[in-house]
């Protein structure tokens, strides 16, 4: 299958679904990573976002819109629909449109209009770690086992070393808790979950 995984920052799509991507990586899977804007530490959080990428099997690539001019428009969805259209995707990651982060919320948008007439499945992962506290709560249908991957997640964040020297420890005990909580959902160690905005043919890849 093709996987094609959208996060609005480095370390954004490690933090949400890492061991998720790691396992459609081990399964043979095409991945691509896409990566919207670098908002800081420009040239060392790039090289960040390769490492956890590699630290995943997945491919990268960056988008680079400057982060003022960083917003749910048409430039972002036609730039969006270029990866669609040119990947030709089976299945589309994409941060919670509800998420408390702006460029979250407009990367997210900007995908589900991107999707509107591609027949592929389309899911939202979690709110990044840390984030904020919003009204709506993130409704998790669709869980994925990654107690095998548990550790591919947990490097592939370790990659990030400027965001790691910034949030400590706890914030990898708070993803991990995270993974715990949700395997505990489906009785497994580790797992990860996911909204569905569309689910096409999905017992049927393979």
């Amino acid at each position: 299958m093709k996987i094609l995984v959208f996060g609005a920052h480095p370390d954004d799509m490690e933090v949400g679904m890492g061991g998720t991507i790691a396992k459609h990586a081990a399964l043979g899977d095409d991945v691509l990573m896409v990566v919207a804007t670098v908002p800081s530490l420009g040239d060392v959080r790039r090289s960040e976002a390769l490492d956890g990428a590699k630290a995943l099997g997945a491919r990268l690539q960056l988008l680079d819109v400057p982060s003022d001019e960083f917003e749910y428009n048409r430039e972002l969805v036609r730039r969006v629909d270029g990866f669609l259209r040119e990947f030709e995707p089976d299945v589309i990651y994409t941060q919670w449109d509800q998420d408390s982060h702006q460029d979250h919320n407009a990367l997210s948008r900007a995908v589900i209009s991107a999707a509107r007439k591609n027949r592929c499945s389309l899911l939202m992962y979690e709110q990044t770690i840390p984030g904020g506290i919003v009204p709506g709560g993130f409704r998790a249908q669709s869980f994925v086992d990654i107690s095998d991957f548990i550790d591919h997640k947990i490097r592939s964040i370790q990659a990030h070393k400027s965001q790691w020297e910034i949030h400590g420890d706890w914030w990898l005990q708070g993803v991990r808790g995270r993974a715990m909580y949700r395997g505990f959902q489906i009785n497994v160690s580790y797992a990860e979950s996911f909204e569905v905005i569309k689910e096409i043919e999905a017992h049927f890849r393979r």
